[in-house]
């Protein structure tokens, strides 16, 4: 669970709309870069000391989906921004922040990246800033063939019953001179269920979308980080519990999903407490060292 002051929690609780007309909303940019600890993320990149058994770790898969943003004023208002239509990482509703870059052991993604969401607000000073990691759950079941982007990528759809992965990250991990291990953490929602002949689920029993809360944020001068290092700290990527997915597949059943849960502020039964350090944080953008390029 995130760490959050309860002022900030309360400020960030209740999304209020300020009248605007079209032609006065400018466009702000909320900038990401993907790290693992004090490292920036990088596709064929090896990273030490991952996890409970303090693995190596290299990456295949880095993305994720992201809406409902919202922006909060120096004056404590929050303000529910709209998207930029901006294809194919934004159409307005959703966005999907893109780290690989289909090099090396990435091969099966894209050569673009994505490290930031551009919205449309009130001119102003902002102060703090929030998010849903996840696709909404009216766009999140469907028909893949009929979606236009950021939601037309086949890696990124599980079916029109369980929609999509929300957050998708691959990887090998090795242990001294033993052989590398496949682990996975696939984010969506489980226990999908519609009506007879439905062609889409009426409710989801998980609906695993993580909502993430960072006061203090300021558009001009931050960074949200998404720390690979931070989502698997209180993971064993090295073995995989039985009879269970690969990693972690957002099952409830699956404990290997309890410290990645944690750390995204969700709950999960083999949840691993709220002292688990959270995927998501705020820096300074000079902080990031060897920080990704914004890869528009």
């Amino acid at each position: 669970m995130l760490s959050i002051p309860l002022l900030a929690a309360a400020i960030l609780a209740t999304p209020v709309a300020i009248p605007s007309a079209p032609d006065s909303l400018r466009p702000f940019t909320v900038r990401l870069r993907g790290v693992v600890g004090a490292e920036a993320f990088q596709c064929g990149q090896s990273y030490r000391d991952i996890g409970t058994s303090k693995a190596t770790m290299t990456a295949s898969d880095f993305r994720f989906y992201v809406h409902n943003v919202r922006l909060v004023t120096t004056a404590g208002d929050t303000v529910r921004v709209a998207l930029a239509k901006d294809a194919p990482w934004q159409d307005g509703e959703v966005a999907l922040v893109d780290f690989e870059d289909g090099t090396g052991p990435c091969a099966n993604g894209t050569p673009d990246t994505r490290s930031e969401v551009t919205v449309m607000a009130p001119a102003g000073s902002y102060r703090g800033v929030a998010m849903t990691l996840g696709v909404p759950f009216a766009r999140n079941h469907g028909d893949l063939a009929a979606q236009g982007p950021p939601l037309s990528l086949s890696r990124l759809f599980w079916s029109w019953n369980g929609g999509y992965k929300f957050l998708r990250v691959d990887m090998r991990a090795t242990q001294g001179d033993s052989a590398a291990a496949g682990w996975v953490v696939h984010l969506g929602s489980t226990g999908c269920t519609g009506d007879a002949g439905a062609k889409a689920p009426t409710s989801c029993a998980q609906p695993n979308r993580a909502e993430v809360r960072l006061p203090g944020f300021d558009p001009s001068t931050d960074v949200i980080v998404a720390d690979l290092a931070a989502l698997l700290s209180r993971s064993d990527v090295r073995r995989n519990q039985p009879q269970t997915a690969l990693g972690c597949m957002s099952a409830p059943n699956d404990a290997d999903c309890g410290g990645l849960f944690a750390s995204l502020g969700l709950a999960h039964p083999a949840g691993t407490g709220r002292d688990t350090p959270p995927f998501f944080r705020t820096m300074k953008a000079g902080a990031v060292r060897a920080a990704q390029g914004a890869g528009r």
